[in-house]
């Protein structure tokens, strides 16, 4: 029993370390490039569309970039990025279809925003009846589940937003040495994790069965 305690608790240490890192500090980043965006706008009088940490691979395998410099022996480097943000100066007006994209867009966000608020509540309150001997619940089992859908959910909806992240831009931009990547769209982690969590979460239904059968048994 302490042995399951300590996994959950390490559990939800980890998916914390993960909401931060995956949620949190983008946000953060986020909301610094967009206060960056703004003064520039209000600077320069023009409307912007940016397009964040958006994956590429070279147009030409050969390429390599050369415009930056080490400045500790001020010689220049070559460069290969593979993830950048790219801000351009946004359409007078917008297609309908794009309007569409991009209210789906963070209407999707926002529903990520509460599954990822909801799953730690889920994981407390299993941890809360591990803490009074309650395992073979039927209460757990049924949050256990829930959490492995919204991970699949969020996996699901996250590489949607992706893909409509990388859609959008490459009907807005055609950089000379660079295209947009659908390469890493899918985020597997989480769809991984769910899926595995349901598959425990089957064999945890399956022992609650066993042990309600030998509870009428005896």
């Amino acid at each position: 029993m302490k042995r399951l305690q300590i996994l959950c608790i390490i559990l939800l240490i980890v998916f914390f370390g993960s909401l931060y890192q995956g949620a949190i500090m983008p946000f953060v980043e986020g909301v610094k490039y967009g206060l960056t965006i703004a003064e520039y706008e209000n600077s320069s009088q023009v409307k912007t569309e940016d397009f964040l940490m958006m994956d590429v691979v070279p147009k030409n395998s050969d390429y390599l970039d050369k415009s930056e410099i080490n400045l500790k022996t001020n010689e220049p480097v070559m460069m290969l990025p593979t993830n950048i943000s790219v801000l351009i100066h946004s359409l007078p007006e917008k297609p309908v279809w794009m309007i569409v994209l991009q209210s789906l867009y963070t209407l999707i966000l926002l529903g990520l925003l509460v599954l990822g608020i909801w799953i730690p509540f889920l994981v407390v309150k299993i941890l809360r009846s591990l803490q009074h001997s309650v395992v073979f619940d039927r209460f757990n089992l049924k949050r256990i589940n829930r959490i492995a859908i919204f991970l699949l959910v969020m996996g699901i909806a996250g590489s949607l937003v992706q893909a409509i992240n990388v859609f959008i831009a490459q009907h807005l931009i055609d950089l000379a040495n660079y295209e947009f990547s659908y390469a890493k769209v899918i985020d597997f982690n989480a769809i991984i994790m769910g899926i595995v969590i349901l598959v425990m979460n089957e064999v945890l239904r399956i022992a609650i069965e066993i042990k309600e059968e030998q509870d009428l048994t005896i």
